[in-house]
C-alpha cells in the first residue's frame, strides 16, 4: 500500500529526483507481523508507515547506503544477525535500559555511527544514535520520517550514481 503522504514528504526535500511509484513496495500486515516475530520488535507508528509503503523498494528515494533495508546482497539471516549483534553492543555502552525497549537499527553512517528506533518504548518514532567510537547512545532530534527525509536530502542527493527505481531489500523472505 502506497502511503502518498509519506512519499510526498520524503520527496519534497529533493523534488527534482526522479522516482517511480510503480516500483515502490512495502510489506503486508501479515508480513509485518512476521517481521515483528523474527526480529523481536514492535512495528508501529512511523516504522509501520515506512515498512508498509516502501520497506522493500523505495522507487528511487533511497539506495543501499546508509539505510540497511536496501543493502545489495544482504540475506535475511544476515539482517537478523546484524540486528542482534548491534542490539548487544548497547550494553557495552552502559545502556542496559535499552535492551527491553527492542531496538531496531535502520542505518549506519561513516562505518561507526548507528541509528535505530526503540520499538517498545513510549517514543517509538524517536531516532537514537549509537557512536561506536565513543561508545555512547543519544537520542537525536529526529523522528524516523525526518531522519529518512534527511537521508534523501544528504545521501540520495549526493550519490554519484542515482539509486535505481528497483533498489530492493528483503527482511523476511529467504
Amino acid at each position: 500500500m502506497i502511503n502518498n503522504e509519506l512519499i510526498e514528504y520524503l520527496h519534497s526535500v529533493y523534488p527534482e529526483l526522479p522516482i517511480n511509484t510503480n516500483y515502490m513496495r512495502g510489506y503486508s500486515v501479515d508480513e509485518i507481523q512476521k517481521i515483528e516475530r523474527l526480529y523481536d520488535i514492535e512495528v508501529k507508528g512511523q516504522l509501520y508507515d515506512f515498512l508498509s509503503a516502501i520497506g522493500r523498494c523505495s522507487g528511487g528515494l533511497f539506495g543501499d547506503d546508509p539505510l540497511i533495508f536496501y543493502r545489495n546482497g544482504q540475506t535475511v539471516r544476515g539482517n537478523v544477525l546484524y540486528q542482534d549483534a548491534l542490539r548487544y553492543e548497547l550494553p557495552s555502552a552502559q545502556r542496559y535500559d535499552l535492551m527491553k525497549q527492542k531496538s531496531f537499527f535502520i542505518s549506519v553512517e561513516s562505518y561507526t555511527q548507528y541509528f535505530f528506533v526503540l520499538t517498545a518504548s513510549d517514543t517509538p518514532n524517536r531516532v537514537y544514535q549509537y557512536d561506536e567510537n565513543e561508545e555512547t547512545v543519544e537520542a537525536t532530534n529526529w523522528e524516523l520520517k525526518n531522519y529518512l527525509r534527511h537521508i534523501v536530502n544528504v545521501y540520495t542527493r549526493n550519490y554519484d550514481v542515482k539509486a535505481s527505481f528497483e533498489q530492493y531489500g528483503e527482511l523476511i523472505i529467504i
